[in-house]
């Protein structure tokens, strides 16, 4: 006979689980907790004119990983991208507490924000044990001091047997980051149209300066004196070694009018965003 009524199979399913629940409870099992750090978002600055430098702290019971060595200097949006691992027996695995803290060589580390997973929860729950992939999650982390939020921690958790076959064994992740790739850019100045005559007889010495980075990697072309105008003419080119990934894809492009008796004036600038073009290349 068939069992068709969604009644009774929503039933059936209940009773087997319940009696599955009823049978993980009354053993003890050896597992390992794997935890994926990925990445952290706008978290709370605890320095002074600037952002925090940090790095994780993951605790369950008797076991600790410290990154301190591994602070992030001053970025509220760290990427991680480690793993870490911790064994326990169900049931009564401790709570897993994840602390961001924020490096400080002078005054002592201070806590950003913390929060904490209850591994247990997840362990027994049939949904989340079905899912052949863990999901993703995006944990918002808290202070004593404060309801609100501190910031974000993308990560997700695994629970594996500790003693399994060797095929049955689940693979470990590769989310390291992977390693800069350098690239030669281009930039082809041509001309100008319009540019404002910054001199007092009507004219301007013109060059064009562009950068990522003013202090590192600043190039200029030469310079069109005497130009009355506002057509400044270089057809001039300018290369950069560019490492990808990279923090800031904004480039900037700058006019100047050249003096030799006091400083250069600006005539004028723009911020080109290359992230998307460095992406599809």
């Amino acid at each position: 006979m068939q069992v068709n009524h969604l009644d009774i199979v929503k039933k059936l399913a209940d009773i087997e689980s319940d009696v599955i629940l009823k049978r993980m409870l009354l053993k003890s099992q050896k597992m390992i907790v794997r935890v994926y750090m990925i990445e952290g978002f706008d978290l709370a600055s605890r320095d002074l004119g600037g952002f925090s430098d940090p790095y994780l702290i993951l605790k369950m019971g008797t076991k600790k990983y410290d990154e301190c060595k591994n602070y992030i200097l001053d970025e509220p949006n760290p990427k991680f991208m480690k793993h870490y691992d911790f064994e326990a027996v169900f049931p009564g695995c401790p709570m897993l507490f994840i602390d961001a803290m924020d490096y400080d060589d002078l005054f002592g580390d201070d806590l950003i924000g913390g929060t904490s997973v209850d591994l247990e929860d997840r362990y027994f729950l049939p949904e989340w044990r079905a899912l052949q992939n863990k999901p993703v999650e995006y944990r918002q982390i808290y202070h004593p001091s404060s309801a609100c939020s501190q910031g974000q921690l993308k990560m997700w958790v695994e629970i594996n047997p500790a003693n399994c076959a060797p095929e049955d064994v689940e693979p470990i992740w590769n989310i390291s980051m992977k390693p800069p790739e350098e690239f030669q850019m281009r930039v082809c100045v041509f001309d100008t149209k319009e540019i404002k005559m910054m001199d007092d007889e009507g004219t301007s010495d013109v060059f064009i300066r562009s950068f990522f980075d003013s202090r590192k990697d600043a190039l200029e072309t030469d310079t069109h004196y005497r130009c009355q105008t506002g057509n400044a003419s270089f057809n001039y080119r300018l290369m950069y070694k560019v490492e990808m990934p990279r923090k800031d894809y904004r480039f900037t492009v700058q006019a100047f009018d050249r003096d030799f008796f006091k400083s250069n004036d600006i005539i004028g600038s723009t911020i080109i965003d290359l992230k998307q073009a460095f992406e599809d290349v």
